[in-house]
């Protein structure tokens, strides 16, 4: 099982996140348009804290509302780069 929970309550199955040097990395497998993952990931209310369930782990990831990439890879995959805001 793979999901993301937004802070919001909304649930995206296979999905996870992985957080890399600063940077929170937002893989989405579940059949979301690139249009519906920016739509989801610009907003920071949304974003202020992901809960990632995958491969066997549960972690929580706070103050990632800065979306600065977001791709659709050939296969189908909608791949985001979040960091943290700076005040």
């Amino acid at each position: 099982m793979r999901e993301l929970i937004l802070n919001d309550g909304t649930v995206l199955s296979q999905a996870y996140a992985l957080l890399s040097s600063g940077i929170l990395w937002v893989y989405m497998d579940g059949g979301l348009t690139l249009a519906e993952a920016f739509k989801l990931l610009i907003d920071p209310d949304k974003t202020v804290k992901i809960k990632s369930d995958a491969f066997g782990e549960e972690n929580e990831y706070e103050g990632y509302t800065d979306l600065f990439c977001i791709r659709r890879e050939d296969n189908g995959q909608v791949n985001a780069g979040l960091r943290k805001a700076v005040n």
